[in-house]
C-alpha cells in the first residue's frame, strides 16, 4: 500500500478530492527516489518513456480497478476482486498471497532507499552504517505499528504533504532554473523500443499505488463519476509529476553523473541548481518519503492480511491461531522485508516488486473481464490490459535472463511466482501447531 492509508474503519464520505488525494498520495513518494537512477542509467535521454509506458499500462489496469470498483465496493480492494472473479478457493487464495510477498519486496525497496539517503545526511565516516539503517527502519517502524498505530496513522496525512512539498519545489526550482539543457531528452540519447519498455516495467512499481482508492470505495459519493476520475487523474498526475522529474534530472546532470550518483540521483540533481542545501532538501524528502511508504505499508499489509481471512477460507486466518494475531503479522512482515533488504540491491528490489504487481495486475484485468457484464465493462479492454501486464513482465524476464549480472533476478522472480503454489506444506505445519495450540 505504498505511500498513503485508507481508513479502517471511518464512515465519512468521501468526494472526488478526497478519492484523488488518496489516488495521488498512493502513487507519488518513496518510488520515484529509489527508481529515479535506475530508469535514467537504463534508458538515458528516453527515461521519461519509461515512465510514460507503465504509466499507460497502469491505466490500462485502471479500468478494471474502476469498473470492479463501482461494481463491488469493498474495503477487500484487490482481495475482494480475485475471490469475485475466481472464487474463494485456491487460485484466489494463491494470488492473494502473492500480493503479500509483492508489499514485502517493495518495503523492502523502500528500506533501502530510505537508508540510502539518511546516509547521506550522516558523518562521511559513518556511512557503513546504511545496511543497519535499513533494518533499523523496518524494525523501527514495525514496533510503532504495534505499539502506538493511531499515532502512526495521524502521521501519516502530515508525511504525504511533506513529501509532494518537496518534490514539487525540486520540480518548479528545477524547471525554471537557467542551468536548464533539454538537449539531452532529444532522440539521439534515446536507447531502443524495447530497453524503453523493459525500463518502464522495471520501475512500474512507481505506479502501483493507485489500488489503495478501491480499499476506500465503499465511502466514495456518486461512485459511477467519482471513481473513474480519481483512478484516471491520480496515474495521469503521477505520470506528469515524474516526467518533469525525469526533464530537470536530464536537464541539469549529464548521464554519466548520474549513472554514478544514481542510488540518491534526486539529490546529486538539486544541488546543481539549489547548491548543497538542495542536496541536503531532497535527501530529508527522500527520507521522509520512504517513511510514509514503509510506515503505510506495514499498516495495509497487517491488514490486508486479516482481510485474507474475512474475504475466503484463506490459511493466513490459521497462522494468526497458531502465532497470536496481530502483533505475528508485524513479525512476520518486518523480519521477511528485513531478509530481503539485506539480500537484495535497489535493481533486484526494483525488478521483483514491479514483477509482483504485474502478475497481482493481470489477475485483477482477467477477473474483470469474466465479470465483464456485470461490471458493465468491454471486456476486450481488461483482456488487453491483462495480457499487456503479461507480455511486460515476459520481456523483463528474458532481458533480464540474458545479462549474467542480472540473471538472478529473474530467477527470483519466478521463485516468487511459483512459492504461493507450493506452500501447502508449509499450511499443513501451520494447521498443526494450530490444533496443537488449542489442545493446550
Amino acid at each position: 500500500m505504498s505511500d498513503a492509508k485508507v481508513g479502517s474503519g471511518a464512515e465519512d464520505s468521501i468526494g472526488l478530492l478526497g478519492a484523488l488525494s488518496i489516488g495521488i498520495g498512493g502513487i507519488v513518494g518513496g518510488g520515484i527516489f529509489a527508481t529515479l537512477g535506475l530508469a535514467v542509467g537504463d534508458a538515458r535521454g528516453s527515461a521519461w518513456l519509461s515512465f510514460l509506458v507503465a504509466g499507460i499500462v497502469a491505466l490500462l489496469t485502471a479500468y478494471s480497478y474502476s469498473k470492479l470498483s463501482i461494481a463491488f465496493p469493498s474495503t477487500g480492494g484487490t482481495i475482494a476482486f480475485l475471490n469475485r472473479g475466481f472464487g474463494t478457493g485456491f487460485l484466489s487464495e494463491r494470488l492473494s498471497t502473492l500480493l503479500v510477498l509483492s508489499y514485502i519486496v517493495i518495503m523492502a525497496l523502500y528500506a533501502n532507499a530510505f537508508a540510502t539517503y539518511a546516509a547521506l545526511l550522516l558523518p562521511s565516516g559513518w556511512t557503513h552504517l546504511q545496511p543497519w539503517l535499513a533494518a533499523g527502519v523496518l524494525i523501527l517502524l514495525g514496533v510503532a505499528n504495534g505499539v502506538i498505530p493511531a499515532a502512526m496513522d495521524r502521521w501519516e496525512g502530515v508525511l504525504n504533504v511533506a513529501k509532494l512539498v518537496v518534490l514539487g519545489a525540486f520540480i518548479v526550482l528545477g524547471l525554471s532554473s537557467g542551468g536548464l539543457t533539454l538537449g539531452r531528452l532529444g532522440s539521439a540519447s534515446w536507447v531502443g523500443p524495447v530497453d524503453i519498455f523493459v525500463t518502464g516495467m522495471l520501475i512500474f512499481l512507481s505506479y502501483e499505488g493507485f489500488e489503495l482508492i478501491a480499499n476506500a470505495s465503499p465511502r466514495v459519493t456518486n461512485r459511477a463519476r467519482t471513481l473513474p476520475v480519481a483512478f484516471y487523474g491520480s496515474v495521469a498526475v503521477a505520470m506528469l509529476l515524474y516526467i518533469s522529474i525525469v526533464v530537470v534530472s536530464v536537464g541539469h546532470l549529464p548521464f554519466e553523473q548520474l549513472e554514478a550518483q544514481k542510488n540518491h540521483a534526486i539529490s546529486a540533481v538539486a544541488e546543481t541548481f539549489m547548491g548543497r542545501f538542495g542536496f541536503g532538501f531532497m535527501a530529508v524528502g527522500a527520507v521522509v518519503a520512504a517513511v510514509s511508504a514503509i510506515n503505510a505499508d506495514i499498516f495495509g499489509s497487517t491488514r490486508l492480511i486479516g482481510m485474507l481471512a474475512e474475504e475466503g477460507p484463506h490459511r493466513w486466518k490459521r497462522a494468526g491461531t497458531a502465532f497470536g494475531g496481530h502483533p505475528w503479522k508485524l513479525v512476520f512482515l518486518t523480519t521477511a522485508g528485513v531478509i530481503a533488504t539485506t539480500t537484495m540491491n535497489l535493481h533486484a528490489l526494483s525488478a521483483v516488486s514491479s514483477a509482483g504487481f504485474l502478475m497481482v495486475f493481470a489477475a485483477v484485468n482477467t477477473a474483470n473481464a469474466r465479470l465483464a457484464k456485470e461490471t458493465k465493462s468491454r471486456r476486450w479492454v481488461s483482456l488487453v490490459a491483462a495480457m499487456t501486464c503479461l507480455a511486460a513482465l515476459g520481456a523483463m524476464l528474458v532481458q533480464l535472463g540474458g545479462q549474467d549480472a542480472r540473471r538472478h533476478e529473474a530467477v527470483i522472480i519466478v521463485a516468487m511466482a511459483v512459492l504461493p503454489f507450493v506452500l501447502r506444506p508449509v499450511d499443513a505445519a501451520i494447521r498443526s501447531m494450530a490444533a496443537g495450540r488449542r489442545s493446550k
